[in-house]
């Protein structure tokens, strides 16, 4: 996800209009359907396997296993996902008028819906391994391992079967295969969420993941309003499926499209904010901070809500469910169930694309709630008209999100003095803002750090990249640039690449020549994680990836005297008890820490 701080078929509408729980189904693609064609959109089922999210489990669910629910909510919100595709595609082919456009549209959203409910369903579960700087206790292993160059298996996470890791600024999560979350690292802003153990430096589990009434699966009603202790008892904690993390603020989303949140926003001042509590949290607003132990430089409202730190989960109660989530340093972006996506935080660069009001001392609470916590549509520079976002990427003070509009286009707003943004200037911008650069070039996935950018394609081969890159972060040098140097416009990285010495005019420069790159022998990205000045790919066949800033071990290539300023494969010697070695089925890259998913071929 992103980093904290500095290191020297458009025509197929969104799921506001999915197919209704009680229509009859017909998942058999020969048979005709009886109700009207209903728009392609992957819908993750709810926990009993129907596409309600609040239907009450069957008996025959309930008897099933973690992993055997996950596999029937896949196998039935993918059979709802081919039906509707059925139904749209028969419709078209009904047509007198062939368009190979729309069908081109149609596959790359089908594509694109599956690979959502794949990440949401279909995990490989392992340990957790960590490399690079610890003196926080980002690492977990306790409080002797304050650096690692290479990765290394965290202790007191073996056996909770972990599916994806989160790496923030000087924190780490970590979820299960339970839908549970643990954490570790710096425990100051309230960003672990639970009690830490051994002050951070060994992993914590996070509780009390309860939803509000308010929320967006709740009804709102003000009557007969349960504690949130008796909302525990009854509903208990929700089930997680995806984690983010951000500076000092960490985020849990549920698998019904509840998203939690503790820690703190900070400002550039070092104020920290937090979100109000719905009306029917009842928990002490404080936290766990004894307000009779004040230090002389703090007052009582330093702690409560809107400022202070969230010591554990809070649910965010926003009018509809929440499909995707980004943090970057004090603020982040959500995709939304319609496919729309909202910001908030404390953004004041243009990250948030929208406008805020100046942000100082004397800002009044209710404006920082009103204009900055509360989620907000951003701005969107050109023609007006509701955006369909696929992918978004939080870096740490500017956003970037993949728009489907006839084909795939990527926008960019926030900061840009080091021309992060791809537009190829250095101007900042206050709106999502089109990269022309990218029309026709169908990138799907993005990512960013503390001054750069990442993109790859649809074919996973192509990588292009742009920013900031006198770490190597950009992977296109041979030599270690000079201080500051940039590019405003994205170049190809290729991650298998032999460079010609004799075509090289300039060695801190782009060495890379996109007509020498061969396009068979580059490996298919699976994941990309960037963190402040370094990146992590993970390919489809296994391998990991990573280039950048290397001095304290992010990259997990051994002890180093340079950055690294190519792609260069990380080899690891990682192997169980019964030693079977470890593949890497997760990546994440924070400031100067990276944590991984392992897992051996018999967890597959």
């Amino acid at each position: 996800m992103a980093i904290k701080r500095k290191v020297e078929g458009d025509d197929i509408e969104p799921q506001t209009k999915a197919l209704r729980s009680n229509e009859p189904r017909n998942n058999d693609a020969n048979s005709p359907p009886s109700q009207p064609q209903p728009p392609l959109t992957a819908r993750p089922s709810s926990s009993d396997g129907s596409v309600s999210s609040r239907s009450s489990s069957s008996s025959a669910v309930v008897a099933l296993t973690n992993r055997e629910k996950r596999q029937y909510k896949y196998k039935e919100s993918m059979a709802i996902l081919n039906y509707q595709l059925y139904c749209i595609a028969k419709q078209a082919l009904a047509s007198p008028i062939s368009n190979t456009g729309s069908y081109t549209r149609l596959t790359n959203t089908y594509i694109q819906q599956a690979a959502y409910l794949r990440r949401i369903y279909c995990k490989t579960y392992g340990d957790v391994a960590v490399f690079g700087f610890g003196e926080c206790g980002q690492l977990g292993c306790g409080q002797g391992m304050t650096q690692s160059m290479s990765p290394r298996i965290v202790a007191g996470l073996r056996g909770i079967e972990a599916g994806a890791v989160a790496s923030g600024a000087i924190h780490t999560l970590v979820l299960t295969e339970r839908g549970e979350v643990y954490s570790f690292g710096c425990p100051d802003e309230g960003a672990l969420g639970g009690i830490a153990v051994d002050e951070g430096y060994q992993p914590c589990k996070v509780e009390d993941f309860v939803t509000s009434n308010f929320g967006p699966n709740g009804t709102g009603a003000s009557a007969n309003v349960l504690t949130f202790e008796q909302r525990k008892r009854l509903v208990g904690n929700a089930t997680i499926v995806h984690i983010a993390a951000g500076e000092t603020a960490s985020f849990a989303l549920s698998e019904d499209g509840d998203l939690f949140m503790w820690g703190s926003y900070r400002d550039k001042e070092g104020r920290l904010f937090r979100h109000m509590p719905p009306p029917d949290d009842d928990r002490i607003p404080t936290g766990r901070k004894d307000m009779s132990q004040l230090n002389e430089d703090e007052t009582e409202e330093c702690f409560i809500p809107p400022r202070g730190t969230q010591d554990w989960p809070l649910h965010l109660c926003m009018d509809k469910k929440t499909k995707d989530i980004c943090a970057g340093d004090g603020w982040c972006a959500a995709i939304l169930e319609d496919e729309t996506i909202v910001t908030w935080g404390i953004g004041t660069t243009g990250e948030m694309a929208r406008k805020v009001p100046p942000l100082d001392k004397n800002t009044p609470n209710h404006v920082v709630i009103s204009e900055f916590l509360t989620p907000k549509p951003p701005i969107w520079s050109g023609l007006p008209g509701k955006k369909k976002v696929t992918a978004i990427a939080c870096g740490c003070y500017h956003l970037l999100a993949v728009v489907r509009e006839g084909g795939m286009n990527v926008y960019g707003s926030g900061l840009n003095q080091y021309g992060q943004l791809g537009l190829g200037d250095i101007v900042n911008r206050h709106e999502l803002t089109k990269i022309d650069f990218f029309e026709g070039r169908n990138i799907v996935k993005v990512d960013a750090g503390f001054h750069f950018s990442c993109f790859v394609n649809n074919t996973g081969k192509e990588l292009y990249c742009c920013g900031r890159s006198d770490y190597g972060q950009l992977g296109f040098s041979i030599e270690p640039p000079d201080s500051g140097l940039y590019e405003t416009t994205p170049i190809r990285v290729p991650l298998v690449y032999t460079i010609d010495m004799s075509k090289v005019t300039n060695p801190k420069g782009n060495c890379i020549i996109e007509s020498d790159i061969v396009e068979e022998d580059q490996p298919e990205i699976e994941q990309i994680s960037c963190g402040s000045a370094h990146v992590l790919v993970l390919t489809k066949g296994g391998d990991v990836y990573s280039w950048g800033y290397a001095e304290f071990g992010a990259c997990g290539q051994g002890k180093r005297d340079t950055d690294i300023m190519r792609p260069q494969k990380m080899e690891s010697k990682l192997a169980n008890a019964q030693g079977a070695k470890y593949k890497v089925k997760y990546v994440s890259g924070g400031i100067q820490h990276s944590a991984v998913v392992v897992a051996t071929d018999s967890r597959e």
